[in-house]
């Protein structure tokens, strides 16, 4: 299944894109599976993925989650502040 994965600030500018197309091999991968391709695909975004998430439809995601095809993934840095 081919996933784009949005890319939004800090991620964006470190992948040097506003998003990143995955190819897995899977029919319903999860989000785990996502996040195993895409620190293959972008190793630049390595560092950031402990502290992001990724959201399916506009919804925080649990690892679990299976995505299907037409689904709008998106990885979310979280931030923090004070």
């Amino acid at each position: 299944m081919r996933v784009s994965v949005l890319l939004f600030g800090p991620q964006a500018t470190l992948a040097g894109a506003r998003s990143v197309d995955l190819a897995i091999e899977k029919e319903a991968p999860s989000v785990s599976d996502v996040l195993a391709a895409l620190h293959e695909a972008a190793p630049a975004l390595t560092g950031s993925l402990a502290s992001s998430r990724l959201a399916i439809n506009h919804e925080f995601a649990a690892a679990e989650q299976t995505i299907r095809q037409g689904d709008e993934v998106a990885l979310i840095g979280m931030v923090s502040g004070g």
